[in-house]
């Protein structure tokens, strides 16, 4: 049964969070918009090209000063959500140093990547003419596939402890249900969440060579090993759909449309704030806003189409386990230990969620039969 001052706890949790994403949302809008407006980013970029005429040189250090007040500027939200609303709620084990150097982590990476990117960008509006959003979405393809691919080997392993999982019955039942899905893993892998959270998660990541099984001590430590199987299943099911592929290629084609929408708004708004080229760093501020607002638009076709996925993975769970009880055991698990509502607004749920509610994924395996 389902306990009700946790679940009232878990709504204060979700309504916070909630509210925070509209606050960041507007703050995004109205710093892009001071920006562009009050020639912030006319100053910038005319600071650049004084230190080099080299156009590479001048995008990356443009670039570079934006990530970094972009963090600084985010910094009380950032602190708010991830480090004080986790302790508030007791679900962080965190330090504020260990935060603050996981901060420092992703702002060193942020600039690696983005930096990159935008440079390569705006080579495109430069090079590619009334083109360049067809190799924009290229670009963005291919680098998704790649970060797919790198993230359990590179990127994980720079903020979670990896090791070897040592319980050999779990880790053959893992590997022996990767199989039946046709899938070849390279180990199993137990990820030191707790040092952070106490929340749980697991995942079925990377592609090709770097694929592998990776579940958190925190659901190690908690979950029984049926449980923890029912949970994989899911994940596997996602490889049997292809809903990797699936994924990738619904990303590409919004990707698409949203680079196409961000070109016509660059040519239209640009003669009503002077610029005179699409490639004019200056008016970065109105291809990033052209971009964010298209994002939010399709935030929840994006959502509809993960939740149709997450309802087949969910039916493939079931019957590579034949196990209903332990499904719904995981399930009721899962909103415990991550303090999730089981029954957010059906309107918050079709804007902000990837996922079905926990409470309808559970209604429904509870009237599930295997044939």
């Amino acid at each position: 049964m389902d306990d009700p001052s946790q679940q009232q706890r878990a709504k204060r949790y979700e309504g916070i969070h909630n509210v925070l994403f509209v606050a960041e949302t507007v703050y995004t809008v109205l710093l892009l918009v001071a920006f562009l407006y009050w020639e912030g980013s006319d100053m910038l970029a005319n600071a650049v090209q004084s230190i080099s005429p080299n156009p590479w040189i001048h995008v990356a250090i443009y670039g570079a000063v934006v990530i970094v007040a972009t963090k600084l500027l985010f910094l009380p939200l950032n602190y708010f959500g991830d480090y004080h609303l986790e302790h508030k709620f007791g679900l962080s084990n965190e330090s504020l140093g260990a935060w603050a150097l996981d901060e420092a982590k992703s702002l060193a990476l942020n600039l690696l990547l983005s930096v990159a990117l935008l440079d390569i960008l705006y080579f495109l509006l430069r090079r590619a003419g009334d083109w360049w959003w067809v190799g924009a979405g290229l670009c963005f393809l291919v680098f998704g596939v790649v970060m797919s691919a790198l993230f359990p080997v590179l990127i994980l392993p720079l903020f979670y402890k990896l090791q070897p999982l040592e319980n050999e019955s779990l880790r053959e039942k893992l590997t022996t249900l990767a199989q039946r899905v046709g899938a070849k893993v390279l180990g199993v892998y137990r990820m030191g969440m707790s040092e952070k959270t106490k929340k749980a998660n697991a995942a079925f990541a990377g592609l090709g060579s770097t694929k592998r099984i990776i579940l958190g001590d925190t659901l190690l430590d908690k979950f029984a090993e049926d449980e923890i199987e029912v949970v994989m299943a899911h994940e596997m099911a996602h490889y049997k759909h292809g809903d990797i592929t699936k994924m990738i290629a619904w990303g590409a084609v919004t990707t698409f449309v949203g680079l196409k929408v961000a070109d016509l708004g660059l040519h239209w708004g640009m003669a009503r704030l002077g610029y005179e080229h699409v490639w004019d760093i200056a008016a970065f501020p109105l291809l990033a806003l052209c971009l964010f607002v298209f994002g939010l638009v399709a935030m929840p076709l994006n959502n509809a189409f993960s939740r149709s996925r997450e309802w087949k993975a969910d039916a493939t769970a079931l019957e590579l386990t034949a196990n209903r009880d332990a499904f719904i055991r995981a399930m009721r698990k899962l909103a415990e230990q991550n303090l999730a509502d089981l029954s957010p607004h059906p309107v918050v749920e079709f804007l902000l969620h990837d996922h079905p509610s926990l409470a309808r994924r559970i209604a429904w395996a509870e009237q599930w039969h295997a044939d």
